[in-house]
């Protein structure tokens, strides 16, 4: 029967016991949760032993994983206990790492000796079953154009195909195996180089574990052994998949997500079970700590004035000191600024570390995966999600006369999407590449899905007139229009969003007005963007809609107002 089993950490002290005998424990790795940054590895050895006082070793262990986090578990068929777990570090010398590579690479050639007589095998094979059917051939057909067509009886036709049948099924049972044994030798050939490549002089540290147990009989069951590890992580990556509807449908959009493993710890992941957290284990566990920030007042304003006034308008000391004082004010001002910016330039970075840290997802892969240690991506499938779209068109033809199609839509589960690449495909066609935001359940965001070739967008300039209006002052006045036309070529409805701008003014004596006739904006400083006006509107199929836009410059007349508007 199972038995409860007892999770235990210790490490090598001078007052273990003696205990009866070593027993190297051969283990594999079975399971791995990976992370973004790190893993966690779980190996498991199948135990057999007497009862009595015993040490389990475990060589061979890589170098680079965290030996406080080894943890070890057991259960058996009578009752097992852990007494203690010691760790460390094995140091091989080169001659032993070159002997080790050597042996490798002997095997690796027998399994390829071995292979290439397979091949011969085969190829004999081959031989036979022709040479079979052009006997078979002969017993049926003239010897020369003189003869006639031989005649067979039943009998003999019979017996005759038996033959041929029974070789030629011993013939592909031959190849069949030759040919599964040289796939098994392909699997052990890339299972032996990736072993030899952790045996590289940069990874010749290893760590040892040795499990100290107590049985009081006999004892069948298993150990597994927990460790973390940093050279494995995972990064998350999207197919976004978006179809326009039919008349009268709702748009859908498909999200496959997706990840890509990458691994070098020294060890192969060979038919493991993969598990992919969004924890972040190394990143930050607490809020952090924010230092106080005294108020640095620069020189008051009526303190410069008094300054001005004191040394008169005229004389070149006034000027001086006038400069004195002005460039003071800026270099406090500045040294202020700095050290604002100084002070919450960590405190951005911490956020963000902290936001990654308050999700939390697992994602069970199904099946088994296997990761070799090259470093080389493994990519694998984690779910498909479909959402409902509001889609746009989105143009700012200031800019660029296209309409881009923007999918929005609200990220539904518990499970949150981390930061990532996102390969985007509309009616089945490949459009681009895009990036997915930090989303959280119930988060909204938006995609975009390339220009729209189905909505022309035109921005015309209908006026530009510069004057000067006044009589006893007079002022500069500059004017400009443009109509924004936008033209809707698909069957269906399609809802618009037209971005443009308008200049302000930072000074009281410059004023910036509306053209009477403008086309109310739906939207005023967009994205708290001051000046950025959006429409937004639903254009018809076929349907064409005009914008009027525009605005009036008034400043005084030692102001220069730029037409580059």
């Amino acid at each position: 029967m199972k038995l409860a089993y007892l999770s235990l950490l210790a490490f090598s002290t001078a007052l273990a016991p003696a205990f009866a005998d070593d027993i190297k424990l051969q283990s594999h790795i079975d399971a791995v949760t990976v992370y973004p940054q790190g893993a966690d590895i779980v190996r498991v050895g199948a135990i057999d032993i007497k009862a009595g006082d015993h040490t389990l070793l475990l060589d061979d262990l890589p170098g680079g994983i965290d030996p406080q986090s080894i943890r070890v578990e057991g259960s058996g068929t009578s009752p097992l206990e852990i007494a203690s777990v010691d760790s460390k570090y094995l140091q091989l010398s080169s001659e032993d790492v070159d002997a080790k590579r050597k042996a490798i690479q002997d095997q690796i050639e027998g399994l390829s000796d071995e292979r290439i007589g397979l091949d011969q095998t085969i190829a004999d094979a081959e031989a036979q079953r022709k040479l079979l059917m052009s006997l078979a051939d002969k017993q049926l057909q003239p010897g020369s154009s003189t003869e006639t067509l031989k005649t067979v009886d039943a009998a003999s036709l019979g017996g005759l195909v038996d033959l041929v049948g029974a070789r030629m099924t011993a013939i592909s049972k031959t190849v069949h195996e030759a040919q599964l044994r040289q796939r098994n030798i392909d699997k052990q050939i890339a299972d032996l180089q990736v072993k030899q490549q952790t045996l590289a002089p940069d990874q010749a540290a290893h760590v040892q574990v040795a499990v100290h147990v107590a049985a009081d009989a006999a004892v069948k069951g298993e150990i597994k052994v927990s460790y973390r590890t940093g050279g494995a992580g995972w990064q998350p990556f999207y197919d976004a998949k978006l179809a326009l509807p039919a008349k009268g449908e709702k748009p859908k959009l498909e999200i496959v997500r997706r990840a890509q493993v990458m691994q070098n710890t020294g060890e192969v992941w060979d038919n493991v079970a993969m598990t992919l957290s969004t924890a972040q284990p190394s990143g930050s566990t607490a809020a952090p700590d924010l230092n106080e920030d005294p108020l640095q007042l620069a020189m008051a304003e009526s303190m410069r004035r008094e300054l001005m006034d004191a040394a008169g308008a005229p004389a070149a000391p006034a000027m001086q000191a006038r400069k004195d004082v002005l460039g003071k004010v800026v270099e406090l001002k500045n040294k202020l600024a700095n050290d604002k910016a100084a002070a919450e330039a960590p405190a951005k970075q911490r956020e963000a570390t902290i936001q990654l840290a308050g999700f939390n997802a697992n994602y069970l892969i199904q099946g088994r995966v296997s990761v070799d240690n090259t470093g080389a991506a493994k990519k694998v499938r984690i779910a498909t999600d479909q959402f409902d779209a509001a889609l746009t068109a989105v143009t700012v033809p200031r800019l660029d006369p296209m309409a881009y199609l923007t999918a929005a839509f609200t990220l539904k589960g518990n499970a949150p999407y981390l930061p990532g690449v996102v390969n985007l495909f509309r009616d089945g066609m490949y459009v681009g590449q895009g990036l997915l935001p930090q989303l959280a359940s119930g988060e909204d965001t938006k995609l975009g899905f390339g220009a729209d070739d189905m909505i022309k967008v035109q921005r015309a300039e209908v006026k530009r007139n510069s004057s000067t209006e006044g009589i006893i002052t007079t002022s500069n006045v500059q004017e400009l229009a443009w109509d924004i036309t936008v033209k809707n070529l698909h069957d269906v409805m399609i809802p618009v969003t037209v971005i443009d701008r308008k200049p302000f003014s930072t000074q009281s004596d410059v004023t910036v007005e509306d053209r009477r006739d403008m086309t109310p904006a739906s939207v005023t400083d967009l994205d708290k963007k001051r000046g950025v006006l959006a429409w937004s509107f639903d254009l018809e199929p076929k349907a064409l809609k005009t914008l009027k836009t525009g605005y009036k410059i008034t400043a005084p007349e030692a102001v220069h107002l730029s037409m580059n508007q």
